[in-house]
């Protein structure tokens, strides 16, 4: 059993920026990266968008070059996956039975994509995308044919549709509902997400349903809830996914859609810590979260890193995740959840949309498309202060400033 100051258990992008805030803040001792990964830790936004469409290598989408690692001492261990925790001796015991003991832990074991519960999913060219190399065999796929099935009208069903329509595929997007992305909660938007997939010409089944799919070893079709028969040469899923918690379940820590951590991403075990997509936090603004986002990632990775070098760290920012389609970014600032009122100013066909989720008249999250840094920066200082509108009718108004619908800050000029 080898001793190491500091465990991770997971290779994404939220363990490398751990490892570099780490020694950036005085951080010591050895420390082990185990990933069940044959990569290096990576971004993930390129696996649905460059990286997918070829216009960026592997290489480009690494998180921090190999000799990073060399430099920092650490001793990597991909294509290796931890079987379970023992808090009391702490040690993580792999699944070829070695042990690997620690000083202090970080569980930065990410998320597993989901199944569709149907006949035939495990037929080969049905694909899911998580790794790198889910997103090399999605692009390897189109050299056996470019007709293809994407299943789920989330941000990765958009964003890999959107881009094998790019790669020249042809093309058919399946979801549940009657508009793309319901996380917006807002069904004139959904709506008009789904009529930019159709002017790009992807064809949609809204909505839609996959009951089986069939094949002897590859699958050649694809049966729909409606008796409509599709095939395509290869299906994407991507219907959301789940925590990897499994080799945590018998450790004693708490764990509740993931592991439950505080504001300093500690656990209920003393030295045991957990962030990224895996984490359930406490969001000072919001309560407690969970989210599955690479900006999520990356600064909970930067923060934990100070915390387990000694310095001052946690959770204190206004959450942002985003996508981009067919040439479109939209972003999200704060928590979708509990808002009972929305307002939208201007239009997604123009590019230039302001969404204002408001919960008992007080603003709690932001929809972005198309806006300047100035303006989405003022809109985080806005969700940090849970600002009032002083005439919600101004909210819809391009032609009123932000700065007279909103009550100054204090400090600010009025």
């Amino acid at each position: 059993m080898s001793d190491f100051e500091l465990v991770i258990v997971g290779g994404g992008l939220a363990s490398a920026r751990a490892i570099k805030s780490y020694r950036e803040a005085g951080g010591r001792g050895r420390i082990l990266l185990v990933s069940k990964d044959s990569s290096l830790p990576y971004h993930r936004p390129p696996l649905s968008k460059r990286y997918l469409r070829g216009e960026v290598e592997a290489a480009d989408a690494l998180v921090e070059p190999e000799e990073f690692y060399a430099a920092n001492d650490v001793e990597l261990l991909l294509e290796t996956t931890a079987a379970r925790v023992e808090l009391g001796e702490r040690f993580v015991e792999l699944e070829d039975g070695r042990r690997q003991s620690y000083g202090k832990l970080l569980i930065a074991s990410g998320a597993t994509p989901r199944r569709l519960d149907v006949p035939g999913f495990d037929l080969d060219g049905v694909l899911t995308l998580r790794t790198l190399a889910d997103s090399t065999k999605i692009r390897a796929a189109l050299d056996d044919g470019h007709d293809a099935l994407v299943v789920g009208g989330g941000f990765i069903g958009m964003e890999v549709a959107a881009s094998l329509h790019q790669l020249g595929a042809e093309v058919t997007l399946v979801h549940r509902e009657s508009g793309l992305f319901q996380h917006l909660e807002a069904a004139e938007l959904e709506r008009d997400l789904a009529s930019l997939f159709a002017d790009n010409g992807v064809a949609l089944i809204l909505p839609g349903e996959v009951v089986a799919f069939r094949g002897r070893s590859h699958v050649d079709s694809i049966l729909m809830k409606s008796g409509e028969r599709l095939t395509p040469a290869f299906v994407v899923v991507g219907v959301g996914v789940y925590p990897t918690v499994d080799f945590l379940e018998a450790s004693g820590l708490e764990l509740a859609n993931g592991v439950v951590v505080n504001e300093r991403f500690e656990t209920n075990a003393s030295g045991v810590y957990a962030v990224g997509d895996v984490a359930n936090f406490h969001d000072p603004l919001y309560g407690r979260r969970r989210i599955e986002h690479w900006s999520n990632a990356n600064y909970q990775g930067a923060e934990v890193g100070k915390i387990l070098a000694g310095a001052q760290g946690g959770y204190d920012t206004v959450s942002t995740f985003f996508t981009e389609i067919f040439g479109l970014t939209l972003k999200v600032f704060g928590d979708l959840d509990g808002h009972d009122e929305l307002v939208a100013r201007g239009s997604l066909a123009d590019r230039d949309l302001l969404g204002f989720y408001l919960a008992e008249g007080r603003l709690v999250a932001t929809l972005v498309v198309g806006q300047d840094g100035a303006t989405e920066e003022r809109l985080k200082e806005l969700l940090r202060d849970r600002a009032m509108p002083k005439r919600t009718a101004g909210l819809a108004d391009p032609g009123v400033p932000l700065e007279e619908v909103f009550p100054a800050r204090a400090g600010d000029a009025s």
